[in-house]
C-alpha cells in the first residue's frame, strides 16, 4: 500500500476510535444529535425543557428501549425524571447492565412506576463505557398499557448482556447540575470492567501514532 494511501487508512480508523458514541432508536430522543456533546449531562448538550416539545407515548406496563453501541463493551442506566427540565431526582427503571459487543440491543419490555402514570418527562439513557460517561435523552408521556414492539427492534448477532454492578453509573441517578460549559470533556473514569479497554484504547493509539511517525519517515 502506497504512504499516502496507508495514511489514509489509519486515520479513519484512529477517527472511528475517538469519535465512537451510541445512538438511540425508540423512543425518538430530543434535541439535534452531537457527538461531540453526548458527554455533557443530563441529555448529551441538549438543554431540556419538557413545554417546548412533543412526547412520544410511553407504556407503563412494558415499552421499548432500543440503541446502538459503537463501542466493543457498556453498561447501561435507563432513568426517568418528570422535573419540566430534568434537574436531578432520577429514578431508574431497569437494573444496570453490561452489553460485550457492538452494534443494536433492543429491549422491549422496560416498566415504569404506575406512579408516574399521565406524567409527562424524561427517559435517560446513560452510557458508561471507555470514553467515560455518555447521555442521551427522551421526551415522552407515560400511558396505561404495553407498548406495540417495532419490527426494527433487533439485536445484533455479536450482542451479549449481563446483570452488574457499577456504583458510578448508579450515582448518576442523584446527578442534578447540567454541564454549563457547553463543552464536551471527556470523563475518562470507568469501573473496574472497563479498565482492560481503556488499556487497550491507550495502546492502539499509541500504536497508530508510531505507525504513522514511521510513514512521515519515508
Amino acid at each position: 500500500m502506497a504512504p499516502m494511501a496507508l495514511f489514509a487508512t489509519v486515520m479513519l480508523l484512529f477517527t472511528g476510535i475517538t469519535n465512537a458514541h451510541f445512538t438511540v432508536e425508540h423512543p425518538p430522543t430530543i434535541g439535534q444529535f452531537n457527538d461531540d456533546t453526548e458527554g455533557d449531562q443530563p441529555c448529551g448538550g441538549y438543554s431540556p425543557d419538557i413545554a417546548k416539545v412533543s412526547p412520544t407515548d410511553f407504556h407503563i406496563d412494558g415499552d421499548v428501549i432500543a440503541t446502538t453501541l459503537t463501542h466493543p463493551q457498556s453498561t447501561w442506566l435507563y432513568r426517568i425524571n418528570v422535573d419540566p427540565t430534568a434537574q436531578g431526582n432520577w429514578t431508574e427503571v431497569w437494573p444496570v447492565f453490561q452489553q460485550s459487543g457492538q452494534g443494536k440491543f433492543c429491549n422491549p419490555r422496560v416498566t415504569i412506576p404506575r406512579e408516574f402514570l399521565g406524567k409527562k418527562g424524561f427517559i435517560g439513557i446513560v452510557s458508561h463505557a471507555v470514553d467515560g460517561f455518555l447521555y442521551q435523552c427522551s421526551a415522552v408521556h407515560f400511558v396505561e398499557g404495553t407498548g406495540t414492539t417495532p419490527n426494527d427492534c433487533t439485536n445484533s448477532s455479536s450482542v451479549t448482556t449481563s446483570w452488574v454492578s457499577d456504583d458510578q453509573l448508579t450515582a448518576k441517578l442523584n446527578e442534578s447540575t447540567p454541564s454549563s460549559s457547553g463543552q464536551h470533556t471527556p470523563n475518562l473514569a470507568v469501573s473496574s470492567k472497563g479498565g482492560a479497554f481503556q488499556g487497550l484504547g491507550g495502546l492502539v493509539t499509541v500504536g497508530l501514532m508510531v505507525v504513522l511517525g514511521a510513514m512521515l519517515t519515508v
